[in-house]
């Protein structure tokens, strides 16, 4: 497949999952067709995968089943840095001797 942002060949299509909105509205939308290029690094939906996610979130009563998920944050630390969530951290040392 022709990458359309490089224009080489070898772009592939990966299957994602998405979620779109935010707070108690969100939508998880899965199997979403991503075009991926290891020419120049680009991701990107097709047009058509636009317009389907949107019908998607428009019609998402009667096309999304409702399901309980657990959702992580992923939290950066100052300086850019990655930091596990407060329940994965080792507990600070006790600077006290005994």
């Amino acid at each position: 497949m022709r990458c359309d942002v490089c224009g080489k060949e070898g772009a592939e299509i990966q299957r994602v999952t998405r979620a779109y909105g935010r707070g108690g509205r969100e939508l998880l939308i899965r199997n979403v067709p991503v075009v991926t290029c290891p020419q120049c690094g680009e991701s990107y939906l097709t047009a058509e995968t636009l317009y389907e996610i949107e019908r998607i979130k428009l019609h998402r009563r009667a096309l999304a089943a409702r399901k309980q998920i657990e959702v992580a944050e992923f939290v950066r630390a100052p300086g850019g840095e990655a930091r596990p969530p407060r329940a994965l951290q080792r507990p600070a040392r006790s600077t006290v001797r005994r």
